[in-house]
């Protein structure tokens, strides 16, 4: 493998000598032949396992697109009181959809440890879901309204659950107010949160390094990220799509719910399959 064009003189530029260059393009071309082997590998042991997750993002997509559409076919009078928070919880909606096509990226290529730091993403937006669905439509309006601002969550301050005095409102603030069974996500989210962050517990114990501290890619992890981004895409896909309920939505969602068990058996039998 050889640099051409404007990369070459780049290097000429640096300073590399001929050896170096070679030795360097050499490293380039084993680490394309390492990805495209792993890749071949995951998909050979996690293929079913991948389809699942994308069976559920489909699903759930078709079923968002199905529901937009009734919405829109409401009357003023049928979306009165609901407009703001139809808006939020939406645009929430699609950005957690988004999401989860990025962690399932991450998964793909065995990067469990960033898959589940940007699944912290994920779940701070159905805590947040959770909120404005709780509190309803002046909350929804503040949440909008301070997209234009530099306010993380004081817009929450809107729900009247806090006191007056209150000088900031936290995220974990709103986690204690939200009507999400908060205590069944913790131990994930703080597993996330090491990950995420410069912490010990994230450095030393990371979910891909299963033998020593590689930096390479991994099998080992990507189930538990590849799982919890599966379960929280429901939930907030059940907060949205509950708020006008309509029967063919809550018959996907329904179908969504059984296929959640079908995903994680995928992903289990994958991994005690590689890993025992």
């Amino acid at each position: 493998m050889k640099p051409n064009g404007r990369l070459s003189e780049s290097f000429r530029a640096a300073g590399f000598s001929d050896g170096e260059i070679g030795s360097l393009m050499a490293g380039v071309a084993a680490l394309r032949a390492e990805e495209l082997s792993f890749s071949e590998y995951f998909e050979e042991n996690f293929g079913d396992a991948f389809t699942a997750s994308e069976t559920l993002y489909t699903l759930i997509s078709e079923t968002a697109a199905h529901y937009s559409n009734y919405v829109e076919g409401l009357s003023q009078t049928e979306k009165e009181g609901k407009i703001s928070t139809y808006t939020a919880l939406s645009t929430l909606h699609t950005r957690a959809s988004q999401e989860y096509l990025e962690i399932l990226t991450l998964v793909k290529n065995g990067f469990s440890d960033g898959a589940f730091a940007r699944w912290r993403s994920m779940y701070e937006l159905s805590v947040i879901s959770s909120f404005i669905r709780k509190f309803g439509e002046p909350v929804a309006e503040k949440f909008i309204e301070a997209s234009d601002t530099q306010d993380r969550y004081d817009w929450a301050m809107e729900s009247g659950a806090f006191s007056p005095n209150k000088r900031h409102v936290t995220f974990g603030d709103i986690v204690k107010l939200c009507d999400m069974d908060v205590d069944a996500w913790a131990e994930n989210y703080t597993v996330a949160n090491q990950t995420v962050h410069a912490s010990p517990q994230g450095t030393f114990g990371r979910l891909g390094a299963e033998s020593g501290a590689s930096s390479r890619r991994s099998g080992y992890g990507v189930s538990a990220p590849a799982i919890q981004c599966a379960n929280t895409l429901a939930l907030v896909s059940s907060m949205l799509f509950s708020l006008f309920p309509e029967q063919r939505t809550m018959e996907k969602m329904s179908l969504a719910a059984g296929w959640l068990d079908e995903l994680i058996d995928a992903y289990c039998e994958a991994h005690e399959k590689l890993f025992e």
